[in-house]
């Protein structure tokens, strides 16, 4: 049963997209938002790159909203050390009460939990999808976002992988 609302990072967006699995997001989140800083950079700036097709369409089929953040002075704050898409990522989830905030970059998760958003990356997503009965096979998905240049250190691998 999709319960979650959540808001999702760049990053997430092109992650799962490299390795084929963006309606994940559809069939395991109640709700699910964007804003628009992350669509200038996912849809605008990197047309024709992976996640661009798949969020405009998303965006145009309904299943993914953009937001608009009403704290941009919050937001400039944060972009001091995080991007934009990031910043108003956890500004937005702060201001919406959401209950994720779909990032994978550390920093930014860190900041997201010293303002109390809850996270969760990729790695999470596939999680909540597998406790949901999707067949995933998570082992050979984090091996292909790892190829596709996906920053996965070797210290994580091994915590979600203890056996390798």
């Amino acid at each position: 049963m999709k319960v979650f609302r959540v808001a999702v990072d760049s990053s997430c967006l092109i992650g799962l997209a490299q390795i084929e699995i963006f309606g994940l997001l559809k069939e395991v989140f109640a709700e699910t938002y964007i804003p628009r800083a992350v669509y200038e950079e996912v849809v605008v700036k990197g047309r024709g790159e992976a996640g661009s097709t798949e969020t405009e369409s998303a965006v145009k089929d309904g299943w993914i909203s953009i937001k608009t953040v009403n704290d941009e002075i919050a937001v400039n704050a944060l972009t001091t050390n995080l991007g934009k898409g990031e910043s108003e990522v956890i500004i937005l989830c702060k201001e919406s009460g959401f209950d994720y905030a779909l990032i994978d970059e550390r920093t930014a998760r860190e900041k997201a939990a010293l303002m109390g958003v809850n996270t969760m990356g990729a790695l999470g997503v596939m999680d909540l999808a597998i406790e949901m009965g999707f067949a995933i096979d998570k082992k050979k998905l984090v091996k292909q976002l790892r190829e596709a240049g996906f920053r996965i250190s070797d210290k994580l691998y091994r915590r979600v992988f203890p056996s390798e």
